[in-house]
Order: C-alpha cells, then structure tokens, then sequence
C-alpha cells in the first residue's frame, strides 16, 4: 500500500479560473460566545483552503455588524499568514483570543520543512534593504536575499522563488498570480454585495435554498469559459433574496445562476459553513470534470 500514488500532485494546481466566496458580515451573529464565532470562521476558513479558494469576500449585510465583520477578518488573515510571521506581523487582538483552538491550515503558504529547495515559493517579510538588495525572512535560519524592486521598503511582504540554497538563500521576488500552483487564499471587505457586485466577474453565482437544482452540465460549461468567479451566500438568518432585496436589487437579475446545492436538505436549517463546504465541493469536480474533458 505504501508504494500507491495519488494521480493528484501537492501542491495542487490553480483553478483555472479565479474563484471567489463573498459571506456576510452576520455569518456569526448567531453565535453567542467569542469562541463559538472563532471556530465558525475556522471551518469556513478550512473549506476554503481545501477547495482552493483564490479570495474570501465579506460584504456588510446588516447595521451593527461592524465588530462581527472585524472578526472575521481578523481570524480568517491570521489563518491564512504563515506561522513564521504571526508573532512578526499580526498585533495582539481580543478578536484572536480563541484561535489556538481551531486546526492549522497547512496550506502551501505554511510549509512544514525547514528546509528549502530551488524552485520553492515562500512567503516573507523584508527585514532591511542594503544597497539594492533586500533581506527577506522565510521562515528560516537564515533570510534570503533578493533583488529590490522600485518601492519596496522594510516591513512588506513578498513572495519569494528561491533560485539558489548554496551558502546562501537568493530568490527572486514575484506576484501571487504568478505562483504556479493554489497557494492560499487572500481576504478583503466590502461595505455591501452590491459592491462586491461592481467587480468584474465573469460568472456570478448565488446560493439559495429558493434556487434551482444544480445542472452540472450547463454550469461545467459555464465554469469553463470563465476566468473570474463569484459564489455569494447569505446569513443565518436573512438568505440571499432578502439581502439583495434591502440593497434595491433583485437577486435572478444581479447573478447569471441562482442554485440549490443542497436540494432536499435533512435539516431545517443550513449553516453558512455548511453551504459553503458543499457549494465548494460541486466546483471542484466540475473543476476536475472540466479538466478531464478538455485535456
């Protein structure tokens, strides 16, 4: 058994399109300790990383949610940093006094080895720049040494592919787009859907208990043709129709699909984070149907 191979390589490889969740500000409302909200973000974070998420979006759905909406912000981009840099970057929060509890992500941004290969991209900070060249910790005994683009100054963040581990580290400094495989997610706010909506997306999806059954075929050929992909949920309370309604605008004609991917659901009611893991997990064999059919 030991001699068996996934057919799935790790790191994985990017979606071909460019994938997006955008959650409300309310998605812990309902939750009545700090610590109960902690692990709420938790689990959407996990889902996320797990079906390779490009970017988590959290719109303001609601008056009041201004510290639920900071929360989760907070949690989820402490999540997403690696852990090398936590203590370097990320500031004492009451907001993160319960993330020891929740799971590691391990994505491909926190690497596990000590140890670095040519051809490996680390997340880092840049400690000092020295005659056009900058000192940048990755999380190792020893920094690696780049070349320092227009602007860059101590305390940015980079992404660095190592080029040479000899008795140095040297890299070179690239965007996150240009990483070859998933490398995490990124984290932004909004102050409404309406302009997350503004964006440009190539395919806007909304989920909805209200919604039609899922078509995998029509939304396999949907997925392929785009580049840039949104998939909107809505709060415990308050789904998709109701929220978009406040905001002036009617749901069916803001998003080109409007879907139930939990059709007969077994339960009243779906939690968020539920929604989300099963929403994600219809994407990704869509992702890999797409893959083998138009390899």
């Amino acid at each position: 058994m030991n001699n068996v191979k996934s057919p799935y390589p790790y790191p994985p490889p990017r979606r071909k399109a460019y994938l997006a969740i955008a959650i409300p500000s309310s998605t812990v409302s309902n939750e009545p300790t700090l610590e109960l909200k902690t692990l709420k973000i938790g689990f959407i974070a996990r889902a996320s990383s797990i079906h390779r998420v490009d970017e988590i979006i959290v719109y303001k759905d609601k008056l009041h949610t201004d510290s639920d909406a900071e929360l989760i912000v907070d949690v989820l981009e402490y999540l997403r940093t690696p852990p090398y840099l936590r203590k370097l970057i990320v500031p004492l929060k009451q907001t993160l006094r319960f993330v020891g509890v929740l799971p590691p992500l391990q994505t491909p941004n926190h690497p596990q080895s000590k140890s670095v290969k040519v051809g490996e991209y680390r997340e880092g900070l840049v400690v000092e720049i020295i005659r056009g060249k900058a000192v940048v910790n990755i999380g190792l005994n020893k920094p690696a040494i780049v070349r320092a683009r227009k602007g860059l100054k101590k305390g940015d963040l980079v992404i660095v592919k190592i080029v040479e581990t000899a008795s140095k580290i040297y890299g070179e400094l690239v965007q996150f787009s240009k990483v070859p495989y998933y490398f995490g997610y990124n984290v932004s706010y909004y102050d409404s859907l309406s302009e997350v909506l503004k964006e440009k997306w190539d395919l806007k999806v909304a989920t909805s208990k209200y919604g039609e059954p899922v078509d995998l075929e029509r939304l396999r050929v949907k997925y392929f043709n785009a580049k840039s992909i949104l998939i909107a949920f809505g709060a415990p309370k308050e789904g998709l129709w109701d929220i978009t309604a406040r905001e002036g605008l009617v749901l069916n004609e803001v998003f080109d699909i409007v879907v139930n991917t939990i059709p007969y659901q077994g339960v009243e009611v779906v939690r968020t984070e539920e929604a989300i893991h099963a929403t994600l997990e219809i994407f990704s064999l869509i992702d890999e149907k797409s893959k083998a059919t138009h390899s």
